[in-house]
């Protein structure tokens, strides 16, 4: 079995690093949840959008016909990949109230800070709206382009990169960046999840799930093309 043993804060390119150097801004917590990380999260998510726009506008502009502008697509298009996992870490945001009001708490009532509920909700919320709309956003594009076969194809062959994606910014730490400064740190996490069963069946659980959420937010957020 192949071990791992880097951890959050590790590297000096973690955006935790980072906001820790500004310790005022960063003891503005919810339930031990810093504040500021909520724009930082929020802001990788405006990262892929504007390069799925770049990408629909170099494409109808160009027709990919040409190979600099298939190399510009395929480019961006890998860059994209890298921060769309962002959408569904949002999601997984909620699990900073797992400790907040436990079953066995008196009553089962937890009346202090009772509005954490739906401010993690919402914040979650929010994450999975953009996981179905950046996805779409592309989706539409390649539709377009290559036909509506290929687009379903791209579409059950991408979530599974994404599931993938999400485990190794959320178990392993990694930011989207960091792989072009670790390459091969994140090749051997990989091969943790191709090697251990108990990493191989998260991996899978996350997929199933992540394709539930794709197809229900469709119909909860009435789906459109873009």
């Amino acid at each position: 079995m192949i071990e791992f043993n880097r951890y959050i804060h590790q590297s000096w390119t973690s955006v935790d690093s980072f906001f820790k150097s500004d310790n005022w801004l960063y003891r503005i917590r919810v339930n031990d949840y810093q504040l500021v990380t909520i724009f930082w999260n929020l802001f990788l998510v405006i990262i892929p959008w504007f390069i799925g726009l770049v990408i629909i506008r170099l494409g109808r502009q160009t027709g990919l016909a040409s190979f600099a502008s298939r190399l510009g697509f395929f480019a961006l298009a890998f860059v994209w990949l890298l921060f769309i996992p962002n959408t569904i870490y949002i999601v997984s945001d909620v699990r900073h109230l797992l400790n907040y009001c436990p079953i066995d708490s008196p009553f089962q009532v937890c009346e202090k800070n009772a509005w954490m509920i739906l401010f993690f909700f919402t914040y979650a919320a929010i994450g999975w709206w953009s996981f179905v709309f950046l996805l779409n956003q592309m989706k539409g594009f390649i539709s377009e382009t290559y036909g509506r076969i290929m687009a379903e194809l791209w579409l059950l062959l991408l979530i599974p990169v994404v599931a993938l994606g999400f485990l190794f910014g959320l178990v392993h730490r990694w930011n989207s960046w960091e792989f072009f400064i670790y390459p091969g740190e994140i090749f051997r996490n990989f091969l943790i999840y191709l090697n251990d069963p108990k990493s191989f069946t998260n991996w899978l659980i996350f997929t199933i799930f992540l394709y539930i959420l794709y197809w229900g937010g469709n119909i909860a957020f009435k789906k459109k093309e873009y």
